[in-house]
């Protein structure tokens, strides 16, 4: 598991837990700078309420070794993680399914909502796309849930509507593409269809006000979009060991590895 998870979760790996993040921490700020700035409109009033560490020790697991599975068909597989996950990517979702989502994961039996490019589990680039109240429909307090997840997406072709798999990638050995996407050369809408593909990592509590103007994907990323949004992007897992050792379990900076 990820060095920066609250040792809380050893005690009992079967059950999920969340874990606030205090709004002066700099792993929040992170998370915080990684949704403002993909909402795109500044001027629209969006508060965030709070931002919670997901740590379900099974879900973490299966999405390791799918991510794994992926990027070792890469003869290079530290190039294949900057290339093939991205960290993060957006799914709004009602608070009764993200209570799901934390416990099962993304299942598509309760999470996949579209069909444009397929019948997978949806992810925007953007959150400006998962805050649009279809996505993410309010409780009755008015609060809205959005995962910022983890994604090994791979290698991706354009969805096409009522898919239920990817295309085939390479016929001679029947391997299918990894997920479909809206724009292949610059995509903002990602859909995967194994269940282990993204690890719902933290949960965001928002509000706004006004009805916001319908989403559009197929927009260019932002200037200072990255599709990894850890600075240092030392992605293979001995990093972790590295941060540990130089700056203890719970610096900060730990939570910048994957």
């Amino acid at each position: 598991t990820p060095s920066y998870w609250d040792p809380a979760t050893a005690l009992d790996p079967m059950v999920a837990q969340k874990f606030a993040l205090k709004s002066t921490s700099q792993e929040y700020k992170r998370v915080e700078d990684c949704f403002m700035l993909t909402l795109w409109d500044k001027n629209w009033r969006i508060r965030i309420q709070s931002i919670e560490r997901v740590q379900n020790v099974s879900l973490w697991q299966s999405y390791r070794v799918k991510r794994s599975t992926i990027c070792s068909r890469e003869h290079d597989e530290k190039a294949a993680l900057h290339k093939y996950v991205r960290c993060w990517v957006f799914h709004g979702c009602p608070s009764d399914v993200a209570s799901k989502v934390i416990q099962q994961g993304f299942n598509r039996s309760y999470t996949s909502n579209g069909k444009v490019y397929g019948k997978g589990v949806y992810f925007a680039r953007d959150a400006s796309y998962s805050t649009y109240p279809k996505y993410s429909a309010p409780d009755k307090h008015g609060v809205q849930y959005m995962f910022a997840a983890r994604a090994a997406v791979g290698e991706y072709c354009r969805g096409k509507m009522d898919q239920l798999a990817p295309d085939v990638r390479d016929a001679r050995i029947d391997l299918l593409y990894d997920s479909t996407v809206d724009n292949v050369k610059d995509p903002s809408i990602f859909v995967t269809y194994n269940d282990a593909q993204a690890y719902p990592e933290y949960l965001i509590k928002f509000k706004q006000d006004g009805n916001p103007p319908p989403p559009t994907n197929c927009k260019p990323a932002h200037p200072d979009y990255r599709p990894n949004v850890f600075s240092q992007c030392e992605l293979l897992e001995r990093s972790l060991a590295i941060d540990e050792r130089t700056y203890g379990r719970d610096h900060p900076e730990v939570a910048i590895t994957l």
